[in-house]
C-alpha cells in the first residue's frame, strides 16, 4: 500500500478521533457594573493558553472546543479591574457567564482614562468620527481643579494648539485651535449646539462641569452645522451620589470668586443644583470691573435600561465693563467707555434617548437659549449714555436615529432644525432685525472589523432668511438705516462629507486618519471691502495621527494636519469707523496650512508625580499679491506642559505654556504696520493642602498665575494684566 494513503488514513483517524472528544464552550456577557452597560472590546482569555476572544457591540463573547477541566478565565479591559474566575468544564457542557468589571481609573496629565463603553452608537448617536479619536482633547474635572480654571475659556488654555485671544471689545475672549479663526469653533452643551455662545464662554463658570471634550480637528459632523472649525461641548457634572460642596476664593484686583452645588443620585434619578457668583474691580483705571451671578441644574431620569432623559438648565446675571485699551491700539479703543449692564442669559435643553432593541436607537433634542445684553455707550466727553438693546433668541431641534444593519455596520442618520432671532441685530451690525432658520440632515456609516473601524459621513445644511438687515450699506453709518434687508430667500445649500478610520493593536496603539471637505459660510454680519458679504470659504482637512499606550508610563499620540482654504474668509486690517458704529471689514483669500501636534502624558509616577506635555508645530501660507506667502498671522509654535505632584495631604502643580510671535493690525491705531504680538512664556503655580475626615473633605489652597509677570498681548492693545494671586477654601460633604 502507498505510503502516502497510510499516513493520510493515519492522520485522519487521528483528527477524527478528536473531534469525537466531548469538548465545553463558555459563553456569557461582560458589563460596566457601575453604568450597567455592555462592555464591547474587553478580552477573555484562558489563563495559560493562547485561547481566548474579545467581546461583540452587545458584551458578548463565545469561546468553544474547550477541553473538559479546570481552568481560569481572565477578564480584562483598558480602564477596569481585571477579574479572574475559576471555572471548571464537563462534557458537553454550556458554561454561561455574566461579569461585571468595576472602574479602574488610569490618570493621564490631561485625559483620565477610565472604562467605557468603546463606541457604542446606540448609546451615543452623536459620537464623531473614529478617525478623530486623536484630534479629540479632553479636560476633566480634576484637570479644570488642578489647573485654576474659573471659566471654560480658562479650561481650555492647555489644550493642544489652544490659542486664547483676550480683549476688552463686545466679545471678550475667542478660543481658537491650530490657528482657525473666521469662524472660530463653535460650542455645545451637552451636546446641543449654541449658535451665538461666544459671549457665553468666558462667563460660563467650570466648577460643575464634569468633562469639555474638543475636537480640534476641522471636521465635527454631528454635533452642529459648522463643525468644519472644530467643536467645543461641555458636559454638565452628572452624580452618582450624595455630595455637596462650598467653595470661596479672592485674590488680585480685590476679585472674589464663591460656590455652592449639591448633587446625588436617588434610585433612577440623579440631579444637581449649583450658585456661583464672581467679582472683580479689574486693574485701577482700566474700566474692568466685572460682576457675575450664575446657576445650573440638571435631572437625570432612567427609568429603565431602554429610556433615558437629561434636562439642564444654566441662568446668569450681572454686568461688564468693556476694558479700554492702550497703545498702539486706536484712539478710539483708549477712551471709549462701554459696558453691559445687565448681562443675562439662560438656556435649557431636553435630550431623550430611547432603544427600540438591541439594534436601535434614537436620540431627541430640544432646547431653548436666550442671551439679553443691555450694551451702554457712554460719550467719553459729554458722559452722555445711550442704550443698545442687543437680544437675541434660539430654539432648535436636533434627532440622530442609529441603525444597527448588522454586527459589524451601523448606519446613524438625522436632522437639525435651529430658529435664531435678533429682533434690533447685534454687536457691530446693531440696528436691523435678523431672523434665521437653518436645517440640516446628516448621515454617517460606520463599519466595525474589530480592531479596524471605517466611517463616511454626508451634511447637508441651508439657511431660510426670513429677514436679515446685517449686511449691505452705502458707505454712510446712515446708510446702515437706509439699507433694504434681505426677505424671505433661500441661501446656496452647504455640504459637508467626511471619511475616518481607525486601527487599534491590543488597546495600546492606535492609528487614526481622518479628511473632510466642506464649505463655511462668513458670519452674520460680515462685510467685505466693497461692503458686501464675503464669499463662502471651501475647506480641505487631513488628519492622521498615532498613539502608544505603555500602561504603567503613560501615552504618547503624535498627529499631523494639513488644511487647505480657498476663498478662506479673514480680517483686511481694514476698518469702517463712524460715530454710529465700528466695523472690521473682512476679505477671501486662499491659504493653507500644516502642522504636527506631539502629546505626551504620564500615569501616575512613583504614586506621587504625572506630566504631560504638547506642542503644536504649524506652517501657515496666505495668498498675497498673487501669490502663497508666509502667513504671519499666526503663531508658529504652541507649546504647554505642566507637573502634578501629590503626596499624602499636598498637591503641587506647576504649568507653563509658550507661543511664538504672530503680527496683527486688528484694534491697531490707522496707519500702523503689522503689530508683533505673542512670544512670550508663562508659568503658573498653584499648592494646595488637603484634610480628609470619615464624610468630608477640605481643601485650602494658594494659586499663582502668570510668575514672571509677564505682560504679552494676543491682541493689539490688550496686554495681560500680569501676576495674580488667588486664596481659596473648598469644603466638600459626601
Amino acid at each position: 500500500m502507498n505510503i502516502n494513503i497510510i499516513l493520510a488514513t493515519v492522520f485522519f483517524l487521528f483528527f477524527l478521533s478528536q473531534g469525537a472528544m466531548a469538548t465545553g464552550i463558555i459563553k456569557g456577557t461582560v458589563t460596566d457594573k457601575e453604568k450597567n452597560i455592555p462592555l464591547i472590546g474587553a478580552s477573555v482569555i484562558i489563563a495559560d493558553s493562547k485561547i481566548g476572544t474579545a467581546t461583540d457591540n452587545e458584551g458578548e463573547f463565545v469561546i468553544k472546543n474547550i477541553t473538559p477541566g479546570k481552568y481560569q478565565l481572565i477578564i480584562s479591559m483598558m480602564g477596569f479591574k481585571s477579574r479572574i474566575i475559576d471555572i471548571k468544564i464537563s462534557d458537553n457542557e454550556i458554561l454561561e457567564l455574566n461579569v461585571s468589571l468595576h472602574t479602574a481609573i488610569l490618570q493621564l496629565s490631561n485625559i483620565t482614562i477610565t472604562g467605557q463603553a468603546k463606541r457604542n452608537l446606540l448609546e451615543t448617536p452623536q459620537i464623531e468620527s473614529v478617525g478623530l479619536e486623536l484630534s479629540t482633547s479632553i479636560v476633566t474635572q480634576q484637570e479644570i481643579q488642578r489647573q485654576g480654571a474659573k471659566t471654560v475659556i480658562d479650561a481650555l488654555n492647555f489644550v493642544p494648539g489652544a490659542l486664547i485671544e483676550t480683549r476688552g471689545r463686545k466679545v471678550k475672549q475667542f478660543f481658537s485651535v491650530r490657528g482657525q479663526t473666521y469662524p472660530y469653533p463653535e460650542y455645545s452643551i451637552n451636546g446641543v449646539w449654541q449658535r451665538e455662545f461666544f459671549e457665553m464662554a468666558y462667563f460660563f463658570p467650570s466648577f460643575d462641569i464634569e468633562q469639555i471634550e474638543v475636537i480640534r480637528s476641522s471636521a465635527a459632523l454631528l454635533t452642529g452645522i459648522n463643525g468644519m472649525a472644530g467643536v467645543v461641548n461641555i458636559i454638565p457634572r452628572e452624580y452618582n451620589s450624595p455630595e455637596t460642596s462650598f467653595m470661596l476664593e479672592y485674590g488680585t484686583f480685590n476679585t472674589y470668586q464663591a460656590n455652592i452645588s449639591h448633587g446625588a443620585k436617588i434610585n433612577n434619578v440623579s440631579y444637581s443644583a449649583a450658585i456661583s457668583i464672581n467679582h472683580t474691580n479689574g486693574p485701577d483705571s482700566m474700566h474692568a470691573k466685572e460682576n457675575m451671578a450664575s446657576i445650573n441644574t440638571s435631572i437625570k431620569w432612567t427609568p429603565n435600561k431602554k429610556f433615558t432623559l437629561n434636562y439642564y438648565l444654566f441662568h446668569n446675571e450681572g454686568d461688564r465693563e468693556l476694558r479700554l485699551a492702550e497703545p498702539p491700539a486706536s484712539k478710539r479703543f483708549l477712551t471709549e467707555l462701554g459696558s453691559y449692564d445687565p448681562i443675562r442669559s439662560t438656556l435649557s435643553n431636553l435630550k431623550i434617548n430611547y432603544k427600540f432593541s438591541k439594534n436601535s436607537s434614537t436620540e431627541f433634542l430640544i432646547y431653548y437659549t436666550e442671551r439679553n445684553p443691555i450694551y451702554i455707550d457712554e460719550d467719553d466727553s459729554t458722559h452722555q449714555i445711550t442704550r443698545f438693546d442687543e437680544n437675541d433668541w434660539e430654539w432648535g431641534l436636533n434627532l440622530i436615529h442609529s441603525q444597527r444593519l448588522s454586527l459589524k455596520n451601523t448606519l446613524r442618520f438625522g436632522g437639525l432644525y435651529n430658529h435664531w432671532t435678533a429682533p434690533n441685530g447685534k454687536r457691530f451690525y446693531y440696528g436691523k432685525r435678523n431672523d434665521l432658520e437653518t436645517i440640516s440632515f446628516v448621515a454617517v456609516d460606520e463599519h466595525d472589523f474589530g480592531a479596524l473601524k471605517l466611517d463616511a459621513g454626508l451634511r447637508w445644511s441651508q439657511t431660510f432668511i426670513n429677514e436679515y438687515g446685517g449686511f449691505g450699506i452705502d458707505g454712510s453709518g446712515k446708510g446702515f438705516a437706509n439699507v433694504e434687508p434681505i426677505i424671505d430667500t433661500w441661501q446656496e445649500p452647504i455640504i459637508q462629507s467626511n471619511i475616518g478610520a481607525s486601527y487599534s493593536f491590543a488597546n495600546l496603539f492606535l492609528l487614526n486618519f481622518n479628511t473632510t471637505a466642506g464649505q463655511i459660510k462668513p458670519l452674520p454680519g460680515s462685510l467685505d471691502t466693497n461692503f458686501i458679504e464675503p464669499k463662502n470659504e471651501t475647506r480641505i482637512k487631513l488628519d492622521l495621527g498615532i498613539q502608544k499606550i505603555w500602561v504603567s508610563l503613560g501615552q504618547l499620540s503624535i498627529t499631523g494636519f494639513y488644511v487647505q482654504q480657498k476663498d478662506a474668509i479673514v480680517l483686511s486690517g481694514k476698518t469702517y469707523d463712524s460715530p454710529e458704529r465700528y466695523m472690521e471689514l473682512y476679505l477671501n483669500r486662499d491659504q493653507n496650512q500644516y502642522g504636527l501636534e506631539a502629546e505626551a502624558k504620564s500615569t501616575k509616577l512613583w504614586n506621587t508625580l504625572e506630566i504631560f506635555l504638547n506642542t503644536t508645530i504649524m506652517n501657515a501660507f496666505a495668498e498675497q499679491e498673487g501669490t502663497m506667502k508666509t502667513n504671519n498671522e499666526l503663531p508658529q509654535i504652541i507649546s504647554s506642559g505642566g507637573i502634578y505632584y501629590q503626596k499624602s495631604h499636598l498637591n503641587l502643580s506647576i504649568l507653563s505654556k509658550y507661543v511664538s510671535n504672530f503680527e496683527s493690525t486688528r484694534f491697531a491705531a490707522p496707519g500702523l504696520p503689522p503689530q508683533p504680538l505673542g512670544d512670550y512664556t508663562t508659568i503658573d503655580a498653584s499648592m494646595a493642602w488637603n484634610l480628609y475626615g470619615k464624610n468630608f473633605s477640605t481643601r485650602f489652597y494658594l494659586e499663582i498665575k502668570n510668575i514672571t509677570n509677564k505682560h504679552y498681548s494676543t491682541v493689539v492693545g490688550y496686554p495681560d494684566f500680569g501676576r495674580t494671586f488667588t486664596i481659596g477654601i473648598k469644603q466638600t460633604i459626601k
